[in-house]
């Protein structure tokens, strides 16, 4: 089994990219895996027999792949009828969400029917890649975020500027934040990458039945896809604070909304980045030890005013600078003010 969202604890809820298309297909992959998850549910103790006869089994795959007389080739369909089912709520919920912030885009790059088979595709490979990594396994590979790892993937090299609003929880809460996508989903693919590495040299149950090697495969087949494959005209990123006023600044402002913006997004970056590095447990001696250090002289000043207010938790085993997220909420909702108020005169004067 595999799921999109684990590794990632930022839960993504819009981007920053408008569409001028209506995402027929993406809405009726939705559909209809809601639809066979629905299905799933009504047959009660009997879904098993559904999942390992629908699941692709790493096993069969190999044998079937080796022309093994006692498997029929019919099995390889499994890596396709594989991607609608699901394990259980979180599980289908939590790819539905990336599927519908990120997918809507690609289709509307690739065109409709170009993108169906593109997501067809990159869930097949995802579960090609995850029955090499282990093809004695006897344990069906169902979900799609293999599929849905190649749109992030497809989606990071058609926007790398784009921004994604995401929730973060602190506690009971979750905190609404605007962040770059290339941190977002490079410090998820960073994760899945680290915790297939390790499978392959430790034998345990740590991974908790996820795929990593799926979402891997699926997310460089997306990259690469995106830069090889034809695809329509681009959509452009609406920057921030584009909804907090209601006209395009003039020229005599519009360079210092422009400097004010990328100094406020570098600031948040880097927060995010020191956040990553403690949260994923990154020393200052390991390979990424100098741009560690340097991230972290960096980022104290801008965060130890908030030290004394919030302190260090413990999350699973992961540590998480509480102040250094309430730094990032403070400096992200300043930003934003600033900027608004920067624009205040050209919507005075256009109201006029």
């Amino acid at each position: 089994m595999f799921e999109v969202g684990r590794g990632s604890v930022l839960i993504p809820i819009g981007d920053s990219l408008p569409t001028r298309r209506r995402p027929l297909v993406n809405v009726t992959i939705i559909f209809l895996t809601l639809l066979a998850f629905l299905f799933e549910l009504s047959l009660g103790a009997q879904v098993d027999r559904i999942i390992y006869r629908w699941g692709a089994t790493p096993l069969l795959i190999t044998r079937a792949l080796a022309h093994d007389p006692r498997v029929p080739s019919s099995v390889l369909w499994t890596l396709v009828t594989s991607q609608f089912l699901h394990a259980g709520w979180m599980h289908l919920l939590g790819n539905m969400l990336f599927l519908w912030v990120f997918g809507d885009n690609v289709e509307e790059r690739f065109g409709h029917f170009g993108y169906l088979l593109f997501y067809l595709v990159a869930g097949t490979v995802a579960g090609l890649v995850q029955v090499y990594a282990s093809p004695s396994s006897t344990v069906p590979l169902i979900g799609a975020s293999g599929a849905i790892a190649g749109v992030l993937g497809a989606y990071l090299m058609f926007w790398p500027s784009a921004r994604v609003s995401v929730l973060f929880p602190v506690f009971f809460l979750l905190v609404p934040l605007e962040v770059p996508v290339v941190f977002m989903l490079g410090i998820w693919f960073l994760t899945q990458l680290s915790a297939g590495l390790a499978t392959i040299s430790v034998v345990s149950q740590a991974t908790g039945g996820i795929a990593f090697w799926a979402h891997v495969g699926g997310f460089i087949f997306g990259a690469v896809a995106a830069v090889i494959l034809p695809t329509r005209a681009p959509a452009r990123s609406v920057p921030i604070g584009a909804g907090l006023g209601a006209a395009r600044p003039s020229r005599g402002a519009g360079w210092l909304i422009h400097a004010v913006n990328f100094a406020g997004n570098v600031i948040q970056l880097l927060i995010l980045f020191r956040l990553a590095f403690v949260l994923l447990g990154l020393g200052q001696r390991g390979p990424l030890g100098p741009l560690v250090r340097l991230v972290a002289a960096l980022t104290w000043p801008l965060v130890q005013p908030f030290s004394h207010l919030l302190p260090i938790i413990q999350l699973d085993g992961s540590l998480l600078e509480l102040y250094a997220v309430l730094a990032l909420v403070v400096y992200h909702l300043l930003l934003a003010a600033l900027i608004w108020a920067l624009s205040a005169p050209t919507r005075g004067h256009l109201a006029a």
